[in-house]
């Protein structure tokens, strides 16, 4: 990394450093002396209001509310910690005594909404009852300490009141969306996950997350927001009163004068070329200047009357004039904390393409004895730790299926002939593998097992399944007769749905095992669908059980068959076709649906989305019905990228069109990106980024896309890879809790106990869909719970790996440092087509990417599932000598 990029790294980790990982400047003892001394100001201003009430009046607003937009803009943390509203809130959290309830996505999505209605309201009504009425004030502050504390005893973490429906949240977050001070947050020591984008955790990267939200509802009214902000404190400061002028002519200047902002900010926004986050901090600012002009000069007068000190004039101007300053800062500051945000997505530029024809090794010049043999094809590669068996074949022109590269999809086990204790011991992922496969002790994973020296044969042509299969393990202890577990039903069989049923069946095998799959195929490959496009051979190759599976494991599948409802007091499942079945447990595993942009035309025949082998099927059925020449891909992702080269494939001229600024922008850097569009291009794929659709075009079926800036882009076919959306419609109807998953505890279970959801179906914080190790792991543990065995649940290692001919891509983790104990390695050697970058915490590795020829990406799989200490290697990788990872691997 360059002097200048390093500098900007540190510049962005510090900029977006979380408050809880802000150093502490003031003893623990110290921030409880000032929470204390604050609530004893509130409370003692109640007393005044009661005692003395015009000058408890003049207390509050000539002094109190004019301090705290200053505060909120230079340090809102020190706010958010002595605040005696927060202090309520976490009193039954410190005491232990909380319910701890979640608040529900709808309520946490509309908190924010029902927080600005509440402090337009109390606004509103200040000129009519709280400028004059001491009780009436009285009484609200008192309420403003009652209300966070009830929401405090049903609510987990800050969702009950401070971040979610404190009228004084938006406030804070118009005003302190680039704090100038970090103070540490003193509450949330653990993040339980309570509110979305949450302020309390990053208060800098709050705003950006909150504007860029995909739900255009829930930040749009973030902005309008901070769009009416001005208005409302114009049309307050200049308002008559009330009293004399008529409530119904109050509020109509009050309206007047919100409108007028809000249309200056549509305006703007339509006329100048600048982002929302730009309007939204030039208004948040102008808000925040004209407060502090309207209430100088109260705020000199009210430290006129309270200290007694005969101040001049001119001083409410001086006040006004430090907060302009403020305020300049304020703008210097979120500029600034945009600019960094946006970093790691600027555009980047089109490279030279990389030479197709230069990326398979040639087996070099060796013994026998150094050798792999295939004796399938009569090829061989030289054996070494540094490949697998898979690379291995590719390099000497095998073909061979594969899938994840990561040993778990069961896409390429591959019969050992001779030579097995030559080969790499097989990892725990690899043997549940070959375990599900019914291929444990006769095959290994061609992706991850690798020949560590010589005098290998392998078969490619031999089926291993016609091996002898090993002898049985010892009979294991039945955990259904032992619990009364006698029936379980699936509904769903993906990777979760089988993953679940295989490990009921190693617990129990007494027990019966139903599923109900949707689909009319079994089991097989969906990271494999992509070549469903241009293979010929429809489902041949794909499927991912042995053929006798079921009546192995006794399991009965019932393929075509939908689960229509759940009846959870009966405990029964109602099929389609009328018949019922009975469950002592249920998992749920129904996976997801893709997700079609909701552009105009997106209904028109020729628009497919792609997710499943169906999908596949229709579109290849598709190009050939209407001989098809062109086809569009909405989405740049992983399975974006592999549609795109099976359309290639299939004769037709592809085009990808990406929202984000590069492909694969969650797993590839910059560099990385750049190396695969240049790849993509030299194979006469073209890549459209920041691709904004505005309408697919077509009379009675499609034609072509239309470009939000008028291009137009033919296309008879549009393959939508854009996103999934988890299938919740049965469990919501069995009145399951649904957020946008089925929501879920670290055991898989639901909120009906006897109920378990796994895969892309499930909601579980920090875990990520779409994801066939999650699944795969989601499904064994949600199948040990059933019988009471809570083993856990931890988030797998979840390499992702492009699965195209000619080019290695994987990524995993961190693209970049994003923290001060985190180091970004780059292999300084590397040539103009290959990439490889580790990022590394402690010793250990948080986030990989590698791009490159074939091979490139070798010893990653192994080294995400192992993560071994890389301490005593650093220097080597430093200093550009990157075999050292092979010696540190087991």
């Amino acid at each position: 990394m360059s002097g200048g990029k390093a500098l900007l790294a540190q510049a962005e980790a510090s900029e977006f450093t979380p408050y809880t990982e802000v150093p502490t400047r003031l003893p623990k003892a110290l921030w409880w002396v000032l929470r204390i001394a604050t609530m004893a100001v509130v409370l003692g201003t109640v007393a005044v209001l009661f005692v003395k009430p015009q000058t408890g009046l003049d207390l509050f607003w000539k002094l109190l509310v004019p301090v705290l937009p200053i505060v909120f803009v230079v340090a809102p943390g020190f706010w958010r910690q002595v605040c005696p509203m927060a202090l309520t809130n976490q009193i039954p959290r410190m005491g232990g005594f909380g319910l701890a309830r979640t608040l529900s996505v709808k309520m946490k999505s509309a908190a924010f909404l029902v927080a600005v209605l509440i402090f337009f309201a109390a606004v509103v009504i200040r000129h009519v009852l709280f400028n004059a009425n001491a009780t009436a004030l009285a009484v609200l502050i008192v309420a403003a300490l009652i209300l966070p504390f009830l929401g405090g005893l049903v609510f987990k973490g800050r969702s009950g009141w401070c971040g979610t429906f404190c009228p004084l949240a938006p406030i804070q977050k118009a005003y302190g969306q680039a704090p100038l001070v970090m103070v540490r947050n003193g509450y949330c020591q653990s993040c339980v996950g309570c509110q979305k984008n949450c302020y309390d955790f990053n208060p800098r990267a709050a705003i950006h997350a909150d504007l860029a939200d995909p739900d255009p509802w829930y930040a749009g009214h973030r902005a309008l927001f901070a769009a009416a902000l001005p208005g409302l404190i114009v049309g307050f400061f200049t308002a008559a009163s009330p009293l004399a002028s008529g409530f119904g002519s109050y509020l109509l200047h009050m309206a007047s004068s919100i409108a007028l902002a809000l249309g200056l900010f549509m305006a703007l926004a339509s006329i100048l070329r600048v982002s929302r986050y730009k309007l939204t901090l030039l208004f948040s600012t102008a808000a925040f200047v004209l407060f502090y002009w309207f209430v100088s000069p109260s705020l000199a007068e009210g430290i006129t009357e309270f200290t007694g000190l005969p101040f001049p004039g001119y001083v409410a101007y001086i006040f006004f004039a430090i907060a302009l300053g403020v305020g300049v800062l304020m703008v210097r500051s979120g500029l600034r904390s945009e600019r960094l945000y946006e970093l790691a997505n600027a555009p980047v530029a089109s490279v030279v393409g990389v030479n197709v024809g230069a990326l398979r090794a040639a087996v070099e010049t060796a013994s026998g004895a150094d050798l792999v043999a295939d004796r399938g094809t009569g090829m061989s590669f030289v054996a070494g730790a540094d490949h697998s068996l898979l690379e291995g074949l590719e390099s000497a022109g095998v073909k061979i299926d594969y899938g994840c590269r990561m040993g778990m999809c069961g896409a390429d086990p591959i019969a050992i002939v001779d030579g097995e204790d030559n080969l790499s011991a097989p990892s725990a992922t690899e043997l549940e593998t070959l375990e599900r496969l019914g291929l444990k002790g006769r095959a290994r994973m061609a992706c991850v097992c690798r020949a560590m020296k010589g005098g290998v044969t392998v078969d490619t042509s031999l089926d291993p399944r016609s091996l002898p299969e090993p002898e049985p393990d010892a009979a294991l202890v039945d955990l259904g007769e032992e619990t009364g577990v006698q029936r379980v039903i699936i509904i769903g069989n993906g990777a979760a749905g089988m993953s679940a049923a295989d490990e009921v069946r190693k617990l129990s095998s007494s027990c019966s095992i139903e599923i109900v799959a949707r689909e009319r195929e079994g089991f097989y490959n969906r990271m494999a669908i992509a070549r469903l496009l241009h293979g010929s051979t429809a489902m041949g190759g794909i499927g991912l059980q042995a053929p006798d599976w079921t009546e192995r494991k006794s399991v009965s599948v019932l393929l075509n068959t939908t689960a229509t409802a759940i009846d959870k007091s009966a405990r029964q499942v109602m099929l389609g076709t009328g018949e019922t079945l009975n469950y002592d447990k249920l998992i749920l595993a129904q996976g997801s649906s893709a997700v079609m942009p909701p552009v105009p035309g997106h209904d028109l025949p020729g628009c497919f989305v792609l997710r499943e082998a169906a999908d596949a099927m229709n579109i290849r059925a598709w190009r050939q019905t209407h001989e098809c020449h062109s086809a569009v891909v909405l989405g740049g992702g992983v399975l974006g990228i592999e549609a795109a080269d099976a359309l290639r494939q299939l004769n037709l001229s592809v085009s990808i069109l990406q929202r984000g600024p590069r492909l694969m922008d969650r797993q590839l850097d910059e560099r990385g990106s750049e190396i695969l569009t240049s790849y993509l291009k030299e194979l006469g794929v073209a890549v459209i980024t920041d691709a904004n659709v505005a309408e697919i075009r077509g009379d009675g079926r499609v034609s072509g896309v239309v470009m939000a800036d008028g291009q137009v882009i033919e296309a008879e076919i549009i393959v939508a890879c854009a996103g999934i959306r988890p299938n919740v419609d049965l469990a919501k109807e069995a009145g399951l809790a649904v957020g946008r998953g089925v929501k879920i505890d670290g055991a898989m279970r639901t909120s009906d106990p006897d109920i378990f959801a796994v895969g892309d179906l499930a909601e579980l914080p920090g875990s990520i869909s779409g994801l066939w190790a999650v699944s795969t792991t989601q499904g064994r543990v949600a199948a040990a719970a059933i019988f009471g065995c809570e083993i856990g649940y931890s988030e797998p290692n979840t390499l992702v790996s492009l699965k195209m001919d000619g080019i290695d891509v994987k990524g995993y983790g961190a693209i970049a440092a994003e923290g001060p104990n985190q180091e970004a390695i780059v292999a300084p050697s590397q040539g103009e087509n290959e990439h490889r970058l580790l990022v590394v915490e402690d010793g250990k590795i948080v986030g990989a990417v590698f791009v490159g020829p074939s091979g490139t990406g070798k010893h990653v799989t192994e080294l995400i599932d192992q993560r071994p200490d890389l301490g005593p290697v650093l220097d080597d990788l430093r200093r550009g000598d990157w075999s050292v990872l092979g010696r540190v691997l087991d």
